[in-house]
This record gives structure tokens, sequence and C-alpha cells, in this order.
């Protein structure tokens, strides 16, 4: 019943996209098949889709050009409507599971030749919380988001003059499609972006809330010199920051030639280095992730709560203890 119920909600809904967590857990195991990889790709572009709708309705279609970025800290402080308060109610629950995984804050930068875009995400350990910064690309404007550690968005909705933040993007469809989605796009050991997702959820933690920059946390070099992914990487030794030794894990994949991982000499990630040639999915193009180790201070405006038209009957259609 609740299986048929949940086909009629993604018709009703109109999303284009099944996601079932059996399905993931055989993904993790064969990867490398081509007809997987291809699901995966497929799903990044409807994921893209569905991401794009979920902004739009938190921020009603509309940018905050009130946020600004303050260029004599890296700290990264922002300037922000007058009057606004800060709460971070996601931190209280499960409190001492996130301090003992987020342990330590980030700087994280990426950029992506093809679009000539990028962007610079700051999180904070003790608040678990993420601030990105960014630029639109139509308008030219700065814009700013933020994300807690429960996967909430939160942006300025500037008709309603207030701060509203939504929980879609962290439903259990999204949160295991986009893992899946960037280990494909980046090149890194499924195994271990999956074993990362199960550690989360046995701590009882949102999965992936911060993307990309969950990596530092997730991803070690051992997880490229393991049995089953060892050949699909070249590992050297290099130079890299302050002239110190960093460990280097080359892709020797086809059409993806010049793309690596480094890890510095503590074995954190520091840089994600991908180039893409005639891909049939992604084209070409060149983009970078690097990682900073510095102290950040992130604080969550208080924000009210928008929901998607039946989000809260999709939500449980999706989850798998429902099945």
């Amino acid at each position: 019943m609740k299986r048929k119920f949940l086909i009629l909600l993604l018709f009703g809904m109109t999303v284009p996209f099944t996601v079932e967590a059996q399905f993931f857990k055989k993904l993790a195991k064969k990867a490398e098949k081509a007809a997987e990889r291809t699901v995966l790709n497929r799903t990044d572009r409807e994921v893209s889709k569905n991401t794009d709708k979920a902004i739009d309705e938190i921020t009603d279609g509309k940018k905050d050009s009130s946020t600004t970025q303050d260029p004599d800290t890296k700290k990264g402080t922002t300037a922000i409507p007058t009057g606004t308060k800060f709460e971070n109610p996601s931190l209280e629950k499960n409190t001492e599971a996130k301090w003992a995984w987020y342990t330590s804050d980030v700087r994280v930068t990426s950029y992506d030749k093809e679009k000539e875009s990028d962007m610079v995400c700051y999180f904070d350990a003790d608040a678990v919380a993420m601030r990105s910064e960014y630029t639109d690309q139509e308008t030219g404007e700065p814009q700013t988001s933020y994300t807690d550690s429960e996967g909430f968005f939160i942006a300025y909705n500037t008709s309603e003059q207030r701060y509203t933040k939504t929980g879609i993007l962290t439903m259990p469809g999204m949160s295991m499609v986009a893992p899946s989605m960037m280990a494909s796009a980046y090149k890194l050991p499924e195994g271990a972006i999956f074993e990362g997702m199960e550690a989360m959820e046995k701590r009882g933690l949102a999965v992936y809330p911060f993307m990309h920059v969950d990596f530092p946390f997730v991803i070690r070099p051992e997880h490229f010199r393991d049995e089953f992914t060892a050949g699909r990487y070249e590992e050297s030794q290099i130079s890299c920051r302050d002239g110190k030794k960093c460990t280097k894990f080359r892709v020797l994949e086809s059409g993806h030639e010049g793309s690596y991982i480094l890890f510095d000499d503590q074995n954190r990630l520091v840089e994600i280095n991908i180039v893409v040639k005639d891909d049939p999915f992604y084209g070409s193009g060149k983009g970078k992730i690097e990682y900073f180790y510095e102290n950040v201070e992130v604080q969550v405006p208080a924000a009210f709560e928008k929901k998607m038209p039946g989000q809260d009957l999709f939500k449980m259609g999706l989850d798998p203890k429902n099945d």
C-alpha cells in the first residue's frame, strides 16, 4: 500500500527520478559498471533541476544583494540585514555525535572553468554549520546562503524580509543521490563515499549535509590504496603548500588525464582537481576544489521553515523504514 502511495505521490509532484536505498547499496559494490555510471550521470541532471526549483522556492526566486564578503578577515564574516537574530536549533540535536564527527574548521574554495564560476564555503566545526559565498552568474550580484547540521538550506527571502529555510535537499532520496553523483563526477572511491554515508547514519547524523565540504571528514589516502580501487590511481609524493610533502593520487581513467586528488603531510584532503574530456555526460571541462584548515566562524540566522507542497508525505514515502 505504501509503495503504491509513493508511486502516486511521485507522479503528482512530477519528480523525474527514483531513489531506493537498496539500489545504492548495490551500486557501491558495482560502481565501475558503465550502466550504473549512466544512471548516476543522468540522475545528476535531474537532481540539478529539482535542486534549482527548491532554491528558487526558498528565496522566492529573488536575489539578496545585501550580503558582501569582508576582505579583511579569513573568518569570512558577512554583512547581513540589520536586526538579524541568530540561532542554531539543529545543533541541539545529537550534539556530541556531531562534534565527534566534525573535528576541524575548514575553508573550501571551488572553481568551475567551463562556467567561469567560483564559490567559497566556510565551515565552523563548533557551530557545525556552513556559510557559502558566491556570485550569481546571471546578475553578477554576490550571494550568501547557510547550511546547518541537519541539512537545512537557509537564505534571505527578499519579498518576506526574513531568512527562510528548507530541508528538502536532505530528504532520503536527495541525501543518497548527491554523494553518489559527486563520487562519479570527481572520480573518488565510491566505496569510501558509501562507507561515510553508513557511518553518518549509524551515528544519527544527517547524510552529507554539507556536500563536498563533508569530504575531509570521510576520505583518507588509504581509500585510494584499497585493493578494489588501487588500479584506478597512481600514487606519488610531491611538494605542495609551504614546501611540504603531499600525497598525490592521479586518476588513470581515460578521458580524465590531468585529474588528481591531493592530501597533505597530515593525510588531510587538500585538493580535488578534475579534468574531463569528451565525456558523453559531462562533456569537457575543468574544475578544482581546495581545502584550507583554518579558523572559521559561522553564525546561523534565525529562519522560518518553508516546506514545498507535499514535502512531508514525499519524505515519508522515500524513507526505507516505511517499506
